[in-house]
């Protein structure tokens, strides 16, 4: 079944506010994640909660789309994080669970073919901006929650073999290193 984002979430912005060094809750930015949507970063901003900016920490299964920038990659929020707040440049997606599981939607959005149709929506001005109203307007392809389940097994799975790729390169440049060394210290 294809519906538009809009017909299956509600969507506002995030919070635009000066990061502190110390704070009740973390205060999310662009820098703190990949273009996949991965946390990369120690994070080091920080909001303190306040009345005013109450209604904007996160809850469970929130998807943070960075709505701004050259980057459009999506995340899912998850309280084991702890208390949050996003910053402007995202989009805060709140998806009806009974017909999506946010974190089907996180894998959809941060797919090639789906940051090139986000990355055509946000040309045209200096910093790259896509609107509330095209981001409804979002076509999505929503298959049975089994199925959205299955998506997200297969890319939880693809992630943990791309981490362990990662660390056998990294133990292969050590040995490399070390046979080289060797080599060079050798006395002829």
């Amino acid at each position: 079944m294809r519906v538009k984002l809009g017909d299956i979430s509600q969507l506002h912005f995030g919070l635009y506010a000066k990061p502190v060094d110390e704070g009740n809750a973390v205060y999310l930015q662009g820098k703190h994640f990949d273009k996949w949507g991965n946390r990369t970063e120690q994070i080091d901003t920080f909001i303190q909660i306040d009345q005013k900016n109450e209604s904007h920490l996160l809850e469970e299964g929130d998807i943070l789309l960075a709505g701004k920038g050259m980057r459009n990659f999506a995340w899912t929020y998850d309280k084991a994080f702890g208390p949050a707040i996003a910053s402007s440049i995202f989009f805060v997606i709140k998806v009806d669970p009974s017909r999506v599981i946010p974190e089907y939607l996180t894998t959809l959005f941060n797919m090639s073919q789906t940051q090139t149709y986000f990355q055509i929506l946000g040309t045209g001005s200096s910093i790259p901006s896509i609107r509330k109203s095209e981001l409804e307007a979002f076509v999505v392809t929503l298959p049975s929650l089994e199925l959205q389940q299955k998506a997200i097994t297969v890319k939880e799975l693809h992630y943990k073999e791309m981490e362990l790729s990662r660390k056998i390169i990294f133990e292969k440049q050590q040995v490399y290193q070390a046979v080289i060394k060797n080599i060079i210290n050798q006395k002829a």
